[in-house]
């Protein structure tokens, strides 16, 4: 289930955001909510596989991940999105002490579950900002 068409196309690019998120509705809210704050949605991915799939053939700016997908946790995204210097958020209902335990997730933003719209559109434009400033200049295809 790929959405990649934003919203409002009159609206600037934020940055394409990957949406890792194995619930149906809360995944197509995020993706509503991101792409209504100006971000060009990847995904949603609902599976580790899915969402290793679409990193490997598009690079998000940033991504929105969801701690356990029917069961399977986001650790080898997380260890990616690390590996390729892509960060991201959590949109997790588990307090941090679960979450400390993961190496992967340490130190993540939680803006958790339910996710509020705001925190969710200031968390990733704080990160996407951040990233710009490391590299220098703006976003690569935005």
């Amino acid at each position: 289930m790929a959405a990649n068409l934003r919203e409002r196309p009159d609206t600037p690019c934020a940055g394409q955001i990957l949406i890792v998120e194995d619930e149906f509705l809360i995944a197509m809210e995020l993706a509503s909510t991101l792409r209504k704050a100006g971000f060009q949605v990847i995904g949603p991915a609902a599976s580790v596989a899915e969402a290793m799939h679409l990193i490997e053939h598009q690079r998000p700016d940033a991504a929105v991940l969801n701690v356990n997908l029917g069961g399977e946790r986001v650790t080898p995204v997380a260890k990616l999105l690390r590996a390729r210097s892509i960060p991201f958020v959590l949109a997790s209902a588990y307090d941090e002490a679960t979450l400390s335990r993961d190496s992967a997730l340490i130190g993540a933003i939680n803006v958790g579950r339910p996710t509020k719209p705001d925190d969710l559109r200031d968390a990733l434009l704080n990160l996407i900002a951040g990233r710009r400033d490391r590299r220098g200049g703006t976003l690569a295809g935005v």
